[in-house]
Formats: C-alpha cells, structure tokens, sequence
C-alpha cells in the first residue's frame, strides 16, 4: 500500500460510521436470523432499502459482511455483533450515541485543551436521553470482574470498612462484602443512579454528589474508573475529598504505558473529547497523589487492561 492509499484509509470516516449504523440496526442479527435479501434487511431493520444497499457495499468492500447473488451473509467480523457482547459497545441508541457525538468536539479540545464541557456532562446527558441504564449494563460486567480479582489481591484482612465513590448500582461493593464478612460498606452515587437500590445486611446507601456533598467514612474508599473522566484539577479535588475520610484510596484505573497502544492512545483522546478527562501512566498518578499529601504505595493487574492503584495518606 502506498502513501496515498494509506493516508485515504488513516482517514476514512464512512467505514466507522457504516459499522456503528449497521450494528444499532442489528444488520448482523437479522441476516443470523434468516433474512438475507436488502428488502428482507430493511423491513426488519425498519429502514430504507435503497440507502441501505449502499451500506451494505461498502461494509462487504471491508469484509463485514459477504455478498453473493444479491444475498448477504455475516462473515467472522460481523459475527462478533450478533446478540450482546461487542453489540452493545456500537449501539448509537444508548450510551455509545452520546460517546460518538464527542468526537465532534476533538479539534476545540486539541486547540484550547478542552472539549468546552464540563465533566459531569456525560452523566447528565446520559440521564437526559434514557441511556443510564444501558451504560450502567455496559459498565456491569468490567466491574464485576475487576471486584473479583480485587477482592483477591488486595489484602482485606485488616479492614472493616469499604466506601465504593462514585459506585453506581454497587456491583463492586458487594462482590467486595460477599468476598470478607468483616465488611462493612457504602455505595455513594447521586440521588438518580441509586435511588433503585435497596439497603442489605451490611451495606449502606448513600446519595450525593462526590464534590459537594460529605463523603462516608471508611477504612478504604474505592474509586472505579472515576478518575479518569477527569482533568488534573478535578481529579485532585475528588482525591483530597477522599483523603479527608478514608486512610487509603484504592484506584482502579487503565495505566497508561509510556509507549501507548494506537488503542490506549485512542481511548486517551476520547476521554479527553468525552469531558476533558485522561489516561494517566503510573508516574501521572504518583504525581496527583503526592499533590494530594498521599503517597502510591503500590499496583497491581485486575481484569483485562485495569488495575488497582493503592494510595495511602
């Protein structure tokens, strides 16, 4: 491929979009499902069969899909979206709606440094739009497994209580609990995230907002995949926060290496578009600790890319 070529693929914005339109569709689950044909495809997609022919030429041009006699079949790419799993990630319907929109915004953000919104607009958009409870879904299944290795690797033996920050509906907190009967936990959200969450034998829980509002105290406050939505400043406003009422702060966060991945490097714009936030390496979090009077004192993997960040005061 030559430069020219490789440049027009580096740039391509059609190929994306086709994939995410085709996904919020369920273009894959309909031909899984029996219908093959563009006119079969648009009634059961609800969409026009005309433009919809022209979707599908370019996705087979990629290989998403496979085309022969005017019949399309799924190849290994587009299996992947059929039912959950990567389906819900492309979902412009939901949550994933919201995060294409930001992209808009990355050229302001390059030039001043801000995508020209605050943080907390995502969550507010999300409520906004109905998609809370689809991100909420999307966000279940990565904190169910990073509770569980959490609850493995650090050592719970001396602790008695836990304050998940930011927590949502509480799937860390009570794989944590269910893991050390010596527990005792919070879960903190905002009043509309945990206002459908009832109280149980050990756990408490509490509504408010993170930079206004007291925060309980704990042994340990865990910060899941907070950070990160946010700028230097609001990261060391919520740290000092915590600071005040908890001796250690566990981080669970994506470490940033200092050579980043074209996907680390990607999800580190995105943040940036999203609300200003970033990916940090381990040197940034030392940085933001020790901003805060606290000292990193150690990381370890969780699940997947994540891993948790242990801050002492």
């Amino acid at each position: 491929m030559d430069a020219r070529e490789r440049l027009r693929e580096l740039s391509d914005l059609a190929t994306p979009w086709a994939v995410w339109i085709a996904t919020t569709l369920r273009l894959a689950d309909h031909i899984h499902d029996g219908a093959t044909t563009v006119d079969e495809l648009a009634v059961a997609a609800g969409a026009d069969a005309d433009a919809l022919r022209r979707l599908l030429t370019l996705l087979v041009t990629r290989g998403v899909f496979a085309e022969s006699d005017g019949k399309y079949a799924n190849t290994e790419v587009s299996a992947l979206l059929v039912g959950g799993g990567w389906q819900s990630w492309f979902d412009l319907d939901g949550a994933p709606g919201i995060w294409a929109e930001s992209w808009s915004r990355l050229l302001q953000a390059v030039r001043t440094g801000s995508p020209g919104r605050d943080e907390g607009w995502h969550y507010a958009e999300l409520a906004r739009t109905g998609s809370s409870e689809h991100f909420a879904a999307l966000m279940a299944a990565q904190v169910r497994a990073n509770a569980e290795r959490l609850a493995e690797v650090f050592d719970w033996s001396g602790v008695g209580s836990v304050a998940d920050i930011g927590g949502g509906t509480g799937t860390l907190v009570r794989t944590l609990l269910a893991a050390h009967p010596q527990l005792r936990g919070t879960l903190f959200d905002q009043p509309q995230v945990v206002a459908s969450v009832e109280p149980e034998d050990r756990l408490e829980i509490v509504a408010g907002d993170f930079l206004v509002d007291p925060l309980p105290p704990a042994d340990v406050h865990v910060l899941s995949q907070i950070l990160h939505g946010w700028a230097d400043d609001g990261a060391h406003l919520i740290l000092r926060r915590c600071a005040e009422v908890a001796d250690r702060i566990l981080l669970i966060e994506g470490v940033l290496p200092e050579q980043p991945s074209a996907n680390e490097a990607s999800f580190d714009l995105f943040m940036l578009t999203l609300g200003g936030g970033k990916q940090r390496t381990l040197a940034d979090f030392g940085r933001l600790a020790s901003a805060c009077g606290l000292t990193l004192v150690d990381q370890k993997p969780l699940a997947g890319d994540t891993s948790v960040i242990e801050l002492e005061r």
